[in-house]
């Protein structure tokens, strides 16, 4: 083989290295366990977008769905659902449902028609999505990406939770009860009352039903966590917090579902047995601006979002199953829910 031979062998042989590692798609985060971040952005900015913190790397990965699809994610994305490899990222204020792949970001799909989307459960191939601004809940078929359906349940909607057979839908806005759809035929079977504006609700281990009532938006009434059966629908007892103006949110359950978390001035710990709410915070504030909480499923780790001044970048904050802070990651702006990754 002649020298200048040699030369364009070689030459071809980087060539073609450098097709096959084109070839190969570019991971926007690193694999492993780690937890989604929706950044809500500014109200009508459309500045809302998406980071993956890494527990692997301790590192945080920003605007990964402006970034694959080269467009923003939308006004004021607030919650997340997953089926399988697909993640479903509701966007508020957009009226919209962003469809992507959990592992390269790209956009699957765009569901529409539905005014004010907040909240998205799944079971058996449809998704049931939570209102603000209607009496409807809307049914998701989640292979095709339409709306199927409505269930009119006569009020706005927030959170929910699906046990057995029954949908719980929280009347968060001006409301004082959840609302159970049987999802045999998507009608309501009855109405639980509850304290006024029914926030955040979790399911424990036990199959009873914790809803955390902010007292409403004036401080109409004292704030308080009440426990519900929801196999029989009774309330099994109601835990008052202190005054009218304490300001409870974001109730969480650990992956165990024997320990509730919360915020109030700091964030709050207590077990399913307790009789009274605790008094001692398990994590303070710091002087930060707690919005958003998380627990993880599986190392004890407790994820807490900083909004800030809610106009700049806020931070991710992780303390360890002891309440140490472990590590703080600046995110987008308003950070708020967090959904975690295997």
């Amino acid at each position: 083989m002649s020298h200048l031979t040699g030369i364009i062998v070689f030459i071809a042989i980087i060539s073609s290295s450098c097709n096959i590692l084109k070839d190969e798609p570019e991971l926007p985060f690193p694999e492993g366990r780690g937890a989604f971040i929706l950044n809500e952005g500014n109200y009508l900015a459309g500045n809302g977008s998406l980071s993956f913190y890494s527990f692997e790397t301790e590192k945080i990965y920003d605007n990964l769905f402006s970034a694959r699809n080269d467009r923003p994610l939308g006004d004021i994305p607030t919650f997340i659902a997953v089926d399988d490899d697909r993640a479903f990222i509701i966007v508020n204020n957009s009226g919209t449902v962003e469809v992507i792949d959990l592992i390269t970001m790209e956009s699957l799909g765009t569901i529409t028609g539905i005014i004010s989307p907040r909240q998205m459960v799944i079971r058996e191939r449809k998704a049931y999505v939570s209102s603000l601004m209607s009496d409807l809940i809307y049914i998701v078929d989640i292979d095709n990406l339409v709306v199927t359906g409505t269930v009119d349940i006569g009020c706005n909607s927030e959170a929910m939770v699906i046990a057995g057979n029954m949908l719980f839908a929280a009347n968060w806005s001006g409301g004082d009860k959840i609302t159970v759809v049987n999802l045999t035929d998507n009608t309501v079977e009855t109405e639980i009352k509850t304290g006024l504006e029914p926030e955040s609700m979790v399911l424990d281990r036990n199959n009873r039903l914790w809803v955390l009532c902010t007292g409403g938006y004036m401080n109409e009434e004292i704030p308080r966590i009440v426990k519900i059966n929801a196999l029989t629908m009774a309330v099994e007892d109601e835990l008052e917090f202190r005054t009218v103006y304490d300001n409870p949110s974001s109730l969480t359950v650990n992956g165990g579902g024997d320990t509730l978390y919360y915020i109030d001035e700091g964030v709050r710990r207590m077990t399913l047995a307790a009789a009274t709410l605790p008094e001692n915070a398990f994590i303070s504030t710091g002087g930060r601006l707690f919005y958003k909480l998380a627990a993880s499923p599986w190392n004890g780790m407790i994820m807490v979002t900083d909004a800030i001044d809610w106009q700049q970048k806020g931070d991710l904050l992780i303390y360890n199953r002891n309440g140490s802070l472990v590590d703080t990651e600046q995110c987008g702006i308003i950070p708020g829910y967090m959904r975690f990754k295997e």
